[in-house]
């Protein structure tokens, strides 16, 4: 394990606070601090798009609002008899059922429930009870069976796994005792099989166990590998390729101050990042291309620092002045003053938004929201970047407030939407930017494509035999060429058939563990064979 310590860029903020009356689109005020994380996507097929966002214990309420004017659309309040609604976790948008209208999706932290509200008008689709959760759902098909999966961490040491569309439980498995899985469950190819596999990292209970992050397999939960990690990991990781070999590394820091680039593959130390001044490191790593030479950089919080790494764990840039307040969930990258360059954007918890330059740091733009509110205003969001309300500027979007314990009743929270410039986005939506929650904006290395699929074969994952559904293919009565390709493009199998019956088999108990793609008239089908 190598060790690089640099000396530090220290680039000092000389602006003065920005904030006009005309910077501020509009607010929303809640009777809580938001925790989680906020997502943003078109609810209701107006053309615009809507923000979704949960408060904690003195609200309880899950609320969605235009993102055009700050107007509630609906809100829900997630308490139970005896309990308060804790909804500080990041929430997922996205159309599970392929109706145009997105669905949205909502674990519960103080009480145990994993909600799926119909994102036009705030029913309920579905509940799943749970053990309770900090980590942001994920989503995507990690079996192979043509369908959508949701995975997040849960309190007392496990990880469960959702049906997308009924929230039925596919399984539950305990990743380590006597820990939380604080971190989103970051989806991610690492064996090279055309199958999401998923990484975690731990939130010890017990001062004398080991902080760890542990990659599984997707259709079948078999432990991959596991790394020591010293210290708490509270955020997810970030997926990039760290040195050059066409494979995803991991990118993940701990409460000691190290940053870690991790093999994806076998979990192997490629290099560690760390300086005396770091303290802890809460925020998700990020990754983007800063500088525009195609080549990425890493991106996180500590403290109150950001800093800028390049790919081999040298220090590209860093912020460093003590009047920065921490900013807890990390960072957004978007083009915000129209150089076609990425730029960072945060938040902190003493109320600041900055857009600091990609290239160097330096900032472009600082706003100080608790002057505006004129009280303390704690912001533990990143925040979401998109042009909002079609005028052709970027706004950015975020919710804080203040939070005491146990009297919670002078509690309080607001959302604000700020104008910021013309630029060139792209729209930052979600926490950890995707669904994936890998943090990242550059290519995606090993791409599982997230088409679900009208299956016409059956059963996938197979293991001998495969049966295609003739009936579910147009031009039945002509001659069907068949072939079967792996996942490196060379045809392992040919066979042609007349339709004689609805139904057809093939013989694949030849075939080893993987996957495969079936061409029927080049109509292309995955399939996962797994003995």
């Amino acid at each position: 394990m190598n060790k690089i310590f640099l000396p530090f860029i220290i680039i000092s903020f000389l602006s003065s606070s920005l904030l006009y009356p005309q910077d501020i689109l509009w607010w929303f005020d809640t009777n809580d601090s938001a925790f989680g994380q906020s997502s943003a996507a078109d609810l209701n097929g107006d053309g615009y798009l809507d923000i979704v966002f949960g408060c904690y214990r003195n609200d309880s309420s899950v609320y969605a609002i235009s993102g055009l004017d700050g107007k509630l659309l609906w809100k829900y309040n997630t308490s139970l008899k005896g309990s308060q609604g804790c909804n500080d976790v990041a929430t997922l948008i996205y159309d599970l059922d392929g109706d145009t209208f997105p669905e949205v999706i909502v674990p519960s932290s103080c009480t145990p429930i994993t909600y799926c509200f119909n994102g036009k008008d705030g029913s309920l689709r579905w509940t799943a009870s749970t053990r309770g959760s900090d980590s942001p759902p994920t989503l995507g098909d990690i079996d192979g069976d043509g369908k959508l999966e949701i995975l997040h961490g849960e309190f007392w040491d496990y990880l469960i796994c959702l049906d997308a569309l009924t929230g039925t439980i596919k399984w539950e498995i305990q990743v380590q005792e006597k820990t939380w899985i604080q971190t989103a469950p970051t989806l991610v190819d690492l064996d090279s099989d055309g199958i999401l596999d998923f990484v975690v990292s731990t939130w010890t209970l017990n001062k004398d166990s080991i902080n760890r992050i542990y990659a599984y397999r997707g259709y079948d939960q078999k432990l991959l590998w596991r790394k020591d990690l010293g210290d708490h990991v509270y955020h997810g990781t970030g997926v990039t390729d760290v040195n050059n070999d066409g494979k995803p590394d991991l990118i993940v820091g701990n409460y000691k101050g190290i940053l870690y680039a991790l093999n994806g593959e076998t979990g192997d130390i490629i290099w560690t990042y760390t300086n005396p001044e770091l303290f802890y490191i809460g925020s998700p790593a990020i990754i983007g291309d800063l500088d525009g030479d195609g080549i990425c950089e890493i991106i996180f919080t500590s403290f109150y620092k950001v800093t800028a790494l390049r790919l081999d764990g040298t220090l590209f840039w860093e912020i460093n002045n003590n009047n920065i307040y921490p900013s807890f969930r990390g960072v957004s990258l978007a083009d915000l003053d129209n150089d076609n360059l990425l730029d960072v954007a945060f938040a902190t918890t003493k109320g600041e938004v900055y857009v600091l330059k990609g290239t160097n740091g330096s900032i472009i733009y600082k706003y100080n929201l608790a002057d505006h509110i004129n009280k303390s205003f704690n912001i533990n969001h990143a925040p979401l970047i998109a042009d909002f309300n079609k005028d052709g500027i970027l706004d950015i979007f975020v919710v804080g407030g203040f939070s005491e314990y146990p009297d919670i009743s002078k509690n309080y929270g607001r959302a604000y939407l700020l104008s910021i410039a013309k630029g060139n986005g792209p729209d930052w939506l979600m926490f950890q930017n995707n669904i994936r929650r890998d943090g990242s904006l550059c290519n995606k290395i090993n791409p599982v494509n997230e088409v679900i699929y009208n299956q016409y074969i059956t059963p996938s994952p197979a293991s001998d035999v495969i049966t295609i559904d003739l009936n579910m293919l147009s031009n039945n009565n002509i001659i069907k060429e068949i072939k079967i390709y792996n996942i490196y493009g060379n045809c392992v199998l040919t066979t042609i058939i007349n339709k004689i019956s609805s139904t057809y088999n093939i013989d694949i108990s030849n075939l080893s563990n993987g996957v495969y793609y079936v061409n029927i008239n080049n109509i292309f089908e995955k399939i996962i064979v797994i003995k």
